[in-house]
């Protein structure tokens, strides 16, 4: 058996028959595992040989004859008369006339509408012309050709028509057939083997020619099979001249499968053209067309997903009439429907197209003869919906500048006001892909996204992309921080990518403070700092508990906290407003210093508020208490209050204006008021020994203070009263020291001079001019102190405390004999 060896492109005109009407006659391209079921180039009119208008022949090689094979040896060397033919050599032969060759009044043109060339079977011997066609077990071929003897108008030429090779004895003879060169049908044909061929009449054609038609069973098993003439006898008896054959068709009916069982696309193709289900049709289809029916079932919905033509579950595809050889140029149809793109997630959806029987063709394969046919092919709708994410108010900071545990606890989406895009990028390119805006709770989803897309990766960004554009910079509104790097990892896109999650989070405000003017409290006292305080949009009000970062200190005061001075970027946590105190430097000033408040996520205000606490300076106070602690040489220690609402002969007596200041219970040391208010009677010669105790309790440090005591009336001061003590105070050297100051201390810390000299006290005699006009009436001397000097105590702070500061409290000691 020949193989195929054409693959020659083309397209031939259309013939008419009887049973099979007018056919229109394709010949594209035939594939080489593809089979064939009808005659290719029935009319000889390819290639076309000659100039135009010639009346010639050629002798050629099978292989320049579309569709046609020969069993014709290589008996002699081909010849021919048309333009440009060139011998091919001792090779089989098969031998095209062209119309009107080879005598005049139309002996040799072809039948009336039966184009330009024709076969003369009988070339230089006796041989056959076949195709091989794939035959299916049990079914009807309908077959129709144009006959002709060449030499004679009595004596007709003989030809076989038959399925398989003349050399073969397999091979089975369908009708035998006899025409004169006249188209005189000498015996009407004889039909064999089942066949069932109409009775003819005489030149039935035109020009001598003479149509015959029929149709032949075929039993045999299913397989590709040589069909075509084999010649019988010649008129003169020469085998090399004899048999005209045209338009030889032999069919049955068309072949259909599906070219695939499966494909599919993204919905956003919406009239599918990537790889659609598509029929393959191989034969020859009737004048008229036939159509193909077609079923819907699967997991799309119909309606929602997709749409047939029909808008039903079951639909036709119409084929027009042709010879079709099953290549793709010419003999593939796409399934028309639509796929609805609707830009809402759904997954993966199949729709399945299923062929359903008809009479009108066989289902088969077309790529093998009597093969399975695919009868069935899946649609895939790949949701192109399917990338998504969510972006997170990650209020704690979980994600870390990581893409894991981003959303933790009661944490909800953001799109920060409105302001983010998520934006799909190519890598490779920086191009943008899709782009989105991000919704209110923070979810995003890319419609028709690329499918598998290699090496792609989604930014957030203030800035919407532009599909087929640069991409913009990852960025977020102002106030905001990311918590999750602002473009993920490099991925490829598939179907079903979701949780391209991102965090964010935004920044704290803190709250300016502005405290009322305060009284300076002087020396390294210390005062409570207003309360800090700030808002969050995920954590609410800042404040007490939470954490705040001293972000610069005050320059004209110590901040603490706790006790512990604080430290220029400090964060406190756990803040407890009483422990942040300010030592303000003494005078009228004001403290600040900036904080940031720091939220759950650890993310700080990056426009620090400012603390502003302005101090004024306060009055000054000076209490003053005496007693008498020592009579003769022993020591008073009572700790006695005075009282006015006693009697004015009670021990404890004292005028109501000085009552309240007459109390251990000020701010003076524990058990500092040592002495008697009223000692009781003593007798002429008694020492008697005054401790006037001072404090200093105003709102301000007190300044320049200086204290005079007149020495009581009936009692002589007693100049020698301290003489060898020590430490002095600069007086003169070996002067009377009468006079005792203790600051800070329950027991004297110096002792003075009554000489006026270069310490801090001054003895006034009786008397003395030059005395303080603040003293009084000097008439039984006076006991004068400066307590403060610029020289090493220009001021007394104001006492906070029992006993604190130190050099806020002290006492004057003189002694005196009772006259």
């Amino acid at each position: 058996m020949h193989q195929f060896k054409r693959r020659v492109r083309k397209c031939y005109k259309a013939f008419g028959w009887g049973a099979m009407s007018a056919i229109f006659v394709l010949q594209p391209t035939l594939a080489q595992a593809q089979i064939q079921r009808s005659f290719l180039n029935p009319g000889f009119e390819q290639p076309v040989f000659g100039s135009a208008g010639q009346q010639c022949y050629v002798q050629v090689l099978p292989s320049l004859i579309p569709g046609w094979e020969t069993t014709h040896g290589s008996v002699k060397a081909g010849t021919g008369s048309c333009n440009g033919y060139v011998s091919p050599g001792n090779v089989p032969l098969i031998e095209i006339w062209t119309t009107g060759f080879n005598g005049g009044s139309g002996a040799t043109s072809t039948a009336t509408n039966a184009g330009n060339q024709f076969a003369e079977l009988n070339a230089e011997q006796a041989s056959e012309l076949y195709q091989n066609i794939c035959l299916l077990q049990n079914e009807t071929i309908t077959f129709s050709f144009l006959h002709r003897g060449r030499s004679s108008a009595t004596n007709a030429d003989v030809a076989n028509f038959l399925i398989g090779l003349n050399t073969d004895p397999t091979s089975t003879v369908f009708g035998t057939f006899s025409t004169t060169s006249n188209g005189t049908v000498t015996a009407q044909p004889v039909a064999q083997n089942g066949a069932t061929i109409p009775s003819v009449s005489n030149n039935n054609a035109g020009n001598g020619w003479v149509r015959y038609s029929g149709s032949v069973p075929y039993t045999a098993a299913s397989g590709n099979r040589p069909v075509g003439f084999a010649a019988v006898s010649t008129a003169g008896g020469d085998t090399t001249v004899g048999n005209f054959l045209d338009e030889v068709q032999f069919a049955g009916k068309p072949v259909v499968e599906f070219t695939a069982s499966s494909g599919g696309a993204a919905e956003s193709e919406t009239n599918p053209t990537t790889n659609p289900p598509k029929l393959r049709i191989v034969g020859l289809v009737p004048t008229g067309g036939i159509s193909v029916p077609i079923s819907v079932s699967g997991t799309a919905t119909l309606g929602t997903d997709y749409n047939t033509t029909s808008g039903t579950s079951t639909f036709n595809i119409s084929i027009p009439a042709g010879n079709y050889d099953g290549s793709d140029a010419t003999s593939v149809f796409t399934i028309p429907f639509t796929v609805i793109n609707n830009n809402i997630p759904q997954g993966v959806r199949t729709i399945v197209f299923t062929l359903q029987p008809s009479s009108s063709f066989f289902a088969s394969s077309t790529m093998t003869c009597g093969g399975s046919p695919t009868v069935i092919s899946n649609y895939t709708i790949f949701d192109d919906d399917f990338l998504s994410g969510k972006v997170w108010d990650d209020a704690d900071n979980s994600a870390n500048n990581t893409f894991t545990n981003i959303n933790t606890g009661s944490e909800t989406g953001t799109n920060a006001s409105g302001l983010l895009n998520a934006i799909l990028v190519d890598d490779s390119t920086n191009k943008v892909l899709a782009t989105t805006p991000v919704a209110a709770d923070g979810t995003y989803t890319f419609t028709n996204v690329p499918l598998n897309q290699n090496n792609v990766k989604i930014i957030l960004s203030t800035t919407a992309g532009t599909v087929g554009n640069t991409a913009p910079a990852p960025s977020i509104p102002p106030n905001w921080v990311n918590t999750s790097p602002l473009t993920t990892a490099i991925f490829n896109t598939g179907t079903n990518i979701s949780s391209k999650d991102f965090g964010i989070e935004q920044l704290p405000n803190t709250n300016n403070v502005t405290a009322s003017p305060q009284t300076n409290p002087g020396g390294t006292n210390t005062v409570q700092v207003p309360a800090l305080s700030g808002t969050d949009l995920e954590d609410g009000t800042l404040g007490s508990s939470k954490s705040f970062k001293i972000v610069s200190l005050p320059t004209n005061g110590t901040l603490y906290y706790n006790g512990v001075a604080v430290t220029a970027n400090q964060v406190i946590t756990s803040y407890d407003p009483t422990k942040l105190t300010v030592d303000p430097n003494d005078g009228a000033i004001t403290v600040t210093f900036t904080v940031a408040a720091v939220d759950n996520a650890g993310k700080e205000d990056p426009t620090p508020a400012t603390v502003t606490m302005p101090f004024t300076v306060g009055k000054p106070k000076l209490l003053l208490v005496k007693r008498i602690t020592r009579i003769n040489n022993q020591d008073l220690n009572d700790i006695v209050d005075g009282r006015s609402d006693v009697s004015t002969s009670a021990a404890n007596y004292v005028p109501s204006l000085y009552e309240t200041d007459d109390d251990s219970n000020k701010p003076w040391p524990v058990g500092y008021l040592r002495g008697l208010i009223n000692a009781g009677m003593v007798k002429v010669g008694d020492e008697l020994e005054y401790t006037i105790y001072f404090l200093s309790n105003g709102v301000g440090n007190a300044t320049n203070v200086q204290i005079c005591d007149l020495v009581p009336s009936n009692t002589t001061f007693i100049p020698t009263a301290f003489n060898g003590m020590t430490p002095g105070d600069g007086g003169l050297p070996g002067a009377d020291q009468g006079i005792a100051l203790a600051l800070g201390s329950s027991t004297p810390t110096v002792y003075l001079t009554n000489a006026q000299d270069a310490d801090r006290g001054h003895f006034y005699t009786a008397n003395e001019s030059g005395i303080p006009s603040s003293c009084g009436i000097n008439i039984n001397g006076a006991v004068m102190v400066n307590i403060t000097r610029s020289s090493d105590l220009p001021n007394l702070p104001a006492a906070t405390g029992n006993g604190t500061p130190a050099n806020s409290y002290g006492f004057i000691r003189f002694r005196a004999k009772v006259k």
